[in-house]
């Protein structure tokens, strides 16, 4: 009997999953976590880390996984590394990059709910998931809900759907999952009898859910009658600049592109006081917060015009220490070019290669998202495809993307005020930003502006 699909769209990540047969409905053995109290502090250096980690001076990984409670797991943390593991096989020399490391963050740990065996530990090791599913599931659901409070200062939203062919035997405990630390909703499909409907009413919702930013998020042809269920989630923001750039400030620049190009583009410019930045001999950091201070753009501009041999080394760890020397005493003269651009990439490769092997393959063991009693032997799921795409629109007014703690600003001392300088940053020339919400400290959004058109 052959494997059935799960599709993954994380929508911006959408999950396919699909049937698969030859995988046994025995129940697995669970991790015992036992008792013991993990007293190791989350900035490790231990070489003992995961293979796919590209941060093991940041991460300390065995911290996360091992993880027994939400106290002692950092789900920003291993939101993070896994956007610079994921950013490093996704960007390509002389082309723009943007993704939502939280969106695949979060589709992947629905699908991960229902995992087991070595397809549970793979996952967990790119993912830096913990081990233990109810620390996972109550820390998302504290990280979405901090996410989806309301602010009318901006607009972000996160929503997490899954789609089922009638009548399939999902797990009651899935289910349950899904709804309470998700929120996700769930709707009967027929795949296999209307693909094309089920296609349109997919992506209405991808539509909807980002502000009809994301469309056509599903291929016609990714769905057909082995298709069993699919996983999305979607993420949007739209947030004004706190302090807007004047458009009669925005000029036609010259901007040198990495493959030697000169491109005559729209610059904005601004004089910031107060506006937090950094430097070094490496690189220059500048934060451009939104109104509400919540969420804010963090722009790194590297020194030289070298941005392939940058972000090759250019690590979590170096993003950190570099945002903790910011200060905001200085005067900052910023020239910064608009941009808006959409991506759209098919992640199984790119998960494969990170070290989610069997869940791509017949070996696939997802035995909870299903009812182990009401499929016939040997039937199983297995990921068919992980679809993620991306749109970001930055402008004089703000910023729009979609794919998707409060910081205490204190004042300079009034008995020695610092030396206040001026600074220059002018990105003209190829650049990394992100967008992070500043509550919990997760990179919702993540990119490289190689060539900015608007």
């Amino acid at each position: 009997m052959k494997k059935t699909k799960l599709i993954l769209i994380v929508m911006f990540c959408m999950l396919l999953l699909f049937g698969v047969g030859c995988i046994g409905t025995d129940s697995g053995t669970n991790v015992d976590m036992g008792n013991t109290t993990n007293t190791s502090h989350l900035i490790s250096t231990d070489a003992d880390t995961s293979a796919n980690s590209a941060e093991p001076e940041t991460v300390n990984y065995n911290y996360l996984t091992n993880a027994t409670s939400t106290a002692n797991y950092d789900i920003a943390s291993a939101n993070n590394a896994f956007a610079f593991d994921m950013y490093a096989n996704i960007k390509s020399k002389d082309m723009n990059a943007f993704f939502s490391p939280y969106s695949i963050f979060t589709a992947m740990a629905i699908c991960y709910d229902g995992a087991e065996g070595s397809t549970k530990e793979q996952i967990s090791n790119v993912l830096y998931y913990p081990l233990s599913k109810p620390v996972l599931e109550v820390s998302s659901k504290e990280m979405m809900d901090t996410i989806n409070s309301a602010n009318d200062q901006y607009d972000l939203k996160t929503a997490n759907a899954l789609w089922v062919q009638e009548k399939y035997p999902l797990n009651t405990q899935f289910v349950s999952n899904l709804e309470t630390y998700y929120s996700g909703n769930i709707r009967d499909l027929d795949f296999a009898g209307e693909s094309k409907q089920s296609v349109a009413i997919i992506n209405g919702w991808v539509e909807e859910k980002t502000n009809n930013k994301i469309k056509d998020l599903v291929p016609a042809d990714s769905i057909s009658s082995d298709t069993e269920m699919i996983i999305t989630n979607a993420i949007y923001f739209k947030g004004k600049w706190s302090e807007q750039f004047d458009p009669r400030n925005t000029k036609k620049e010259q901007f040198y592109s990495s493959n030697g190009n000169i491109n005559s583009v729209d610059t904005m410019y601004s004089t910031m006081q107060g506006y937090s930045y950094a430097e070094n001999s490496n690189e220059q950091i500048v934060e451009l917060p939104y109104e509400g201070r919540y969420l804010s753009m963090y722009i790194v501009l590297p020194r030289e015009n070298n941005i392939s041999d940058f972000e090759n080394r250019f690590s979590l760890s170096e993003y950190n220490n570099l945002k903790s020397s910011m200060n905001s005493i200085n005067e900052v003269h910023l020239w910064l070019p608009k941009f808006t651009f959409d991506k759209e990439t098919e992640l199984s490769e790119q998960l494969s290669n990170m070290g989610i092997v069997d869940a791509f393959t017949d070996s696939a063991d997802f035995r909870y998202i299903y009812d182990v009693r009401k499929v016939p032997e040997g039937y199983g799921l297995k990921l068919s495809a992980v679809i993620h795409q991306a749109f970001i629109d930055v402008q004089e007014e703000g910023t729009e993307a979609a794919a998707a703690t409060a910081i205490i600003y204190e004042t300079a001392s009034m008995v020695e005020p610092p030396e206040v300088k001026v600074v220059e940053f002018k990105a003209d020339h190829p650049f990394m930003f992100f967008i992070e919400d500043k509550r919990t400290g997760c990179i919702l959004f993540m990119g490289k502006v190689e060539t900015p058109e608007y």
